[in-house]
């Protein structure tokens, strides 16, 4: 597969140029179906299309789309990073296929099926090999940076593909998190980000969080032993509002996850969720 094959768009931002690379022939199956409605509902559908060039089915469809988005989540970014000169961490072959693969799997019976893969250095590598998602029954989309823009540098080019609170990961990191429960402490704390946490005595290699409750009051990366506010490390996995895009500065050329949350933080926006799996982070060998 090349490139050729999808849609490319590029654009400038500060002195980096990002491409982003959309499938452009994604299709959708329909079935046809037959349902009884109130003729109240019926008389207010018929006032919603008319003028537009859309039927009684579109509207429906277009309400149940809405009602399902803000109920549930279908999209997830996934930083895919790596060095210069080496195979990206993303594609380390773990049970005989890539890391980025279970990845991808498991999100597809989280039932999310939207995912942007932000990438850098060797991206085609993973673009050859995941290509539109078609195979794994999801639609992929890539972001290329031309150089990395800090932790969070990503999400000003993502700001025009990202419609609804969405899933983050680190591409380096393999663990299964319910996304339904970490879901319900999103939003029964009313929380700009919620983080998976998880636990370790090496902490000085993570961000480090104090948690009460499900509020995290306090974010430190990369603490000393002494500093470490507690063994709750950042698991690489967040449910984000899609809100936080608009407080983004265009005045930075870099902008860090990090400087993000402890704002957050101060904010008492910040929540976390304790996940007690399974959890391997590959850059580190593990936990």
């Amino acid at each position: 597969m090349t490139l050729n094959s999808f849609l490319n768009i590029s654009f400038q931002l500060s002195n980096t140029k990002y491409y982003i690379i959309e499938d452009i022939d994604i299709m959708t199956k329909k079935e046809h179906i037959s349902i009884t409605l109130d003729e109240r509902l019926i008389h207010w559908l018929d006032k919603k299309v008319k003028g537009h060039s859309i039927n009684r089915s579109h509207a429906i469809e277009s309400c149940l789309f809405k009602s399902m988005n803000e109920e549930c989540l279908s999209q997830a970014v996934i930083l895919c990073g790596g060095e210069k000169d080496e195979v990206p961490t993303v594609m380390t072959l773990f049970e005989n296929k890539p890391l980025l693969e279970h990845t991808i799997e498991y999100l597809k019976k989280e039932g999310i099926d939207d995912i942007i893969l932000i990438v850098n250095y060797n991206y085609n590598k993973i673009i050859s090999y995941f290509g539109k998602g078609t195979k794994y029954g999801v639609s992929i989309r890539y972001i290329i940076e031309d150089e990395p823009r800090g932790t969070a540098g990503f999400l000003k080019s993502a700001k025009g593909m990202i419609k609804n609170t969405f899933i983050l990961l680190y591409g380096d990191v393999f663990f299964k998190v319910d996304i339904g429960d970490m879901l319900n402490v999103h939003r029964t704390n009313k929380a700009t980000v919620t983080m998976a946490l998880t636990t370790t005595s090496e902490t000085t290699e993570y961000g480090v969080v104090k948690l009460r409750g499900e509020k995290i009051t306090k974010f430190i990366e990369k603490p000393s032993k002494k500093e470490s506010p507690s063994q709750l490390i950042n698991a690489g996995f967040f449910i984000i509002d899609e809100k936080l895009l608009e407080l983004l500065s265009s005045n930075h050329d870099k902008i860090m996850l990090e400087n993000i949350f402890t704002n957050l933080c101060d904010d008492g926006k910040l929540a976390g969720y304790v996940y007690d799996g399974e959890w391997i982070h590959f850059d580190k060998g593990g936990k």
